[in-house]
């Protein structure tokens, strides 16, 4: 657990001059590449008054706090997908995207690859429902 902090996971990531540049020019409910020629679907600042996107591995690059310039934390992340606030991710939190990199899933990518909880336990009880009531 981040010891600066009482929620686990909730570690702002040190942006280079760079990004914070580029997140800047996101406005709410946009991306980056409505903007400026990029790479894929990264830099996308989150509305407030909409569904959130899908959390997919590569998150750490994805989503742009809706009101502070920032890239959201593995606990943000981990809110979207309807984890609970104390369930806490271990291990690397990110890592760089060096072709020599040798790490294990980042706490990122832990979040990315998850079922929802919350759609887990819908699930579960859809199922529940049809085998022990089937037909009735």
């Amino acid at each position: 657990m981040d010891t600066k902090n009482s929620v686990p996971n909730h570690q702002l990531t040190a942006h280079a001059s760079t990004t914070v540049e580029k997140i800047k020019k996101v406005p709410i409910g946009s991306k980056l590449s409505n903007i400026q020629k990029t790479f894929g679907s990264t830099y996308r600042r989150l509305d407030p008054n909409k569904p959130s996107l899908t959390v997919a591995r590569s998150g750490y690059r994805d989503f742009i706090h809706p009101f502070e310039d920032r890239m959201l934390t593995v606990r943000e992340l981990a809110c979207l997908q309807s984890f609970p606030t104390n369930w806490e991710f271990v291990g690397v939190r990110l890592d760089s995207y060096s072709s020599k990199r040798n790490t294990t899933m980042t706490q990122f990518g832990q979040v990315g690859n998850a079922v929802p909880p919350d759609l887990a336990e819908a699930v579960a009880k859809a199922l529940m429902k049809q085998i022990f009531e089937g037909d009735r």
